[in-house]
Parts: C-alpha cells; structure tokens; sequence
C-alpha cells in the first residue's frame, strides 16, 4: 500500500471523513484527497499530525521499515516485531492449527541462530558472571495480547510467503490476483496491529 492508501484505509476504519481529517489535523482538504489519491506526498510534519489523528504510529503510514522508527506504543512494538520477523533476526516456529494459526503451547520464538556466532548474552547472578548463547536463548513476550497479535500476523505473513513460494516465477494472471489478495489482506492486518496507541511501560 502506498502512504495514500494507507491514510484513506485507516481513515476509513476510524469512521472519519477527509474534511473531518482535515479539521483534526488543520491540513487543507484539497491536501488531504491528493494524499489519499498520491498526488502529493505529505512532508514528515503532515504525516506525523495524520497518524495522530489516525491514532497510528507515524511508522504505519510511512513506507519504510525504519524511518523514524520509535518504540513508545504497543502498535510502535507490533511495528518493530513485524520487522525482526521478515528479516529473519527473529523466527517464530510450532505446530499449525487446521486455520493455520501456531497452536499456543507450541510456539518457539528464538533469536536467528547465525547470531550465535557473533553475539552472546552475558549476565551476573549471585555475583558470579555467566555467558549465555544466543543459540540458548528462547524469547518469552510478557503480553498475551502482544502475543495472539503476532502470531495472527505470523499467520498471514506465512499465508503469503505459501503463496510467493508455490507461484513461482511466473504466475498466471489468476495466481497474480490471489497472491495480491492476500498481499492486501496482509497489509491491513498489519496496519490494525501497529494502530494501538497504547504507551509502552518499563
């Protein structure tokens, strides 16, 4: 989804019109309809009153994986899981449901084991240090909510990549449409998980 598409969808999952996302964010309405129709880009200060408005992140509406990046809300954490997922720097794996959701109790989330190599963890317990691989290393997310989210996204993120793999080079026009299908679908279950506004806390 370009930056456009993604103001007009979240504008329109909040119920708001393009002259109510103009009052709110005090951008004209003519530069908000040639936002959503890309025939203007909105400038990082535009964008950072939008996602406001929007109640999303300024990461959800910017098409880059790491311009800006912050990590202050659960929809910022979403954002930044979603990327260490598609680079590989974390794997998820479990057994698959019939809907192919990961059942609960045999998800393993684990750091890339390539990092191993290069990084450790190191840590003092009882005033002695100890050295922890990261090959040892299994990731616990404290949140269940944050925990179901990611893996609702694992699943449509894996449905995609099925789908990529099994297409091939060239895909038939039919296969095109169902692989971009799911491409939207991923999308927008990507942009409601980074829309909680939610503070994160230590």
């Amino acid at each position: 989804m370009t930056i456009g598409e993604k103001i007009k969808y979240c504008r329109k999952q909040i119920g708001i019109t393009q002259d109510k996302l103009a009052e709110l964010t005090g951008i004209h309405p003519v530069s908000i309809r040639k936002y959503e129709t890309n025939k203007m880009q909105p400038q990082p200060p535009q964008l950072e009153k939008i996602a406001a408005a929007l109640g999303v992140s300024y990461n959800t509406l910017n098409c880059s994986d790491t311009a800006g990046l912050r990590l202050e809300t659960v929809g910022d954490l979403m954002g930044v899981l979603m990327v260490l997922c598609n680079s590989g720097i974390i794997q998820i794996s479990g057994e698959r449901g019939e809907d192919m959701l990961l059942k609960d109790g045999t998800v393993s989330i684990r750091l890339n084991p390539v990092l191993s190599s290069y990084l450790e963890i190191r840590y003092t317990a009882r005033g002695k240090a100890h050295t922890l691989s990261l090959q040892d290393s299994l990731l616990n997310i404290r949140s269940y909510r944050i925990f179901t989210d990611l893996l609702k996204w694992e699943k449509i993120n894996f449905l995609y990549q099925s789908a990529l793999k099994s297409a091939g080079d060239n895909p038939n026009e039919a296969t095109q449409a169902a692989i971009d299908e799911i491409a939207e679908a991923k999308e927008k279950v990507e942009l409601e998980l980074q829309r909680s506004q939610m503070l994160l806390t230590l």
